[in-house]
């Protein structure tokens, strides 16, 4: 099987899909998969359009149509991600001032407690121990971190399994976790640049019941 390499190559492969060149001439196309996406990324959002069934080409797809996609998807990434950083801002700041109101902690024992029972979160700050933007942190206190320390050197997954471990050892304190593993999910999908609307039919994907009372609450939205 011959692998794909160029441009033109691509383009042509494309047009034996049924894609047209009508919107945005080959030319153009070939100029945007040179120096704007690659060819993996912008054919994904293929899945959105139908295909004829006597010849399994696309039905009045047009390279504009995959183009336009690629370009909404990445402002919807640099979106969503914006407000996963804030959210994981918030949950650090909540759970650094619950510990610093509750009596039992001092924010060193939840700590030892925690990297006993998940050995791996410390391995994980290990590796970064040659970061110059962590690197004194981790020297002056690894392995003994208080939490204030903890939440600047872990990874959002680890961070959500802290805030449940805490909720599970003092329960009512804080909001329950339930949405912060899918948080950590599209965070990691947006930072990886992974397509997020590649596949927008109908009935894929349901919002918690939590998120949809929540949202039917606010002024303006049905």
């Amino acid at each position: 099987m011959k692998i794909l390499k160029t441009s033109d190559e691509l383009i042509t492969h494309m047009k034996i899909k049924g894609i047209k060149f009508e919107i945005v001439k080959e030319e153009d196309a070939k100029i945007f998969l040179q120096n704007n996406n690659y060819y993996m990324k912008l054919a994904s959002y293929r899945a959105n359009y139908d295909k004829r069934k006597s010849n399994s080409k696309y039905i009045n797809l047009d390279f504009a149509y995959l183009q336009e996609l690629s370009t909404i998807d990445m402002h919807l990434r640099y979106l969503i991600l914006q407000m996963c950083l804030d959210i994981e801002h918030a949950v650090k700041t909540r759970l650094l001032k619950d510990i610093e109101d509750n009596s039992e902690e001092d924010g060193y024992d939840i700590i030892r407690r925690f990297v006993t029972k998940y050995e791996r979160s410390c391995r994980n700050i290990q590796k970064h121990k040659s970061s110059e933007y962590c690197r004194e942190l981790i020297e002056k206190y690894y392995p003994y971190f208080p939490a204030w320390v903890f939440v600047e050197l872990i990874s959002f997954g680890d961070l959500v399994k802290l805030y449940e471990y805490y909720i599970e050892r003092y329960p009512g304190r804080l909001k329950d976790s339930e949405l912060l593993y899918s948080i950590r999910d599209l965070r990691n999908a947006t930072a990886h640049s992974n397509c997020l609307i590649n596949k927008l039919q109908k009935g894929t994907n349901k919002p918690s019941v939590k998120i949809i009372k929540f949202v039917s609450n606010i002024d303006g939205i049905g």
